[in-house]
């Protein structure tokens, strides 16, 4: 017969550390982590994964492949980080990231710099990024650098757009610039720099 307790020699000088072993299924059962039930016992997460290597101790599959899909869809479309994922959720990092790649053939951190490459390429402002994004202007701005995606060189590609759509649909360039709420001098820059 097994005993329910096993005693492990600690490298304490205060000797051996009782660890009922019930109470450590108990536990795992409750759904509490090993780093959780390391902390009741007082000893380390390396003791706890021996003791259940030791006693044939599996943990508690608590989450099906359906449940899994479920709560990652609701949680996929929050934006969090995959640490935030796995507090919200209680999956492995793992389990996240097979998710991922099943749905979108590719990791959130990928996912997450795809997003952040196509909205500094957009119209939008440093600080309307930000806002969509959670993150600091000062992120933006690092980030605009580290990708060579200017500010002022996708404003007056944006300008210039705009510009020669108007002139297409014939509109003078008086009227663009009203339109557009600059200067004529400005567009008339614009148009001789496209020369």
């Amino acid at each position: 017969m097994i005993s329910t307790y096993y005693n492990f020699n600690t490298p304490s000088f205060t000797g051996y550390k009782p660890i009922s072993i019930s109470k450590l299924e108990n536990y795992l059962k409750e759904g509490k982590t090993v780093k959780e039930i390391a902390l009741l016992f007082q000893v380390s997460e390396r003791t706890i994964y021996n003791l259940m290597k030791n006693f044939n101790i599996k943990k508690p599959q608590t989450r099906t492949v359906e449940n899994t899909d479920n709560i990652m869809r609701s949680i996929a479309k929050q934006k969090l980080t995959l640490t935030q994922m796995i507090k919200i959720t209680g999956l492995s990092k793992y389990a996240i990231v097979k998710w991922y790649k099943e749905q979108f053939a590719a990791t959130p951190k990928i996912l997450q710099k795809q997003e952040l490459i196509s909205l500094l390429q957009s119209d939008l402002t440093n600080k309307e990024i930000a806002e969509q994004l959670d993150v600091s202007i000062n992120t933006i701005k690092s980030n605009r650098q580290k990708y060579k995606l200017s500010n002022k060189k996708r404003k007056k590609e944006s300008l210039m757009n705009k510009i020669l759509e108007k002139l297409q649909q014939g509109i003078d360039r008086m009227q663009i610039a009203e339109e557009i709420g600059i200067s004529y001098s400005t567009v008339n820059k614009y148009l001789r720099s496209q020369k």
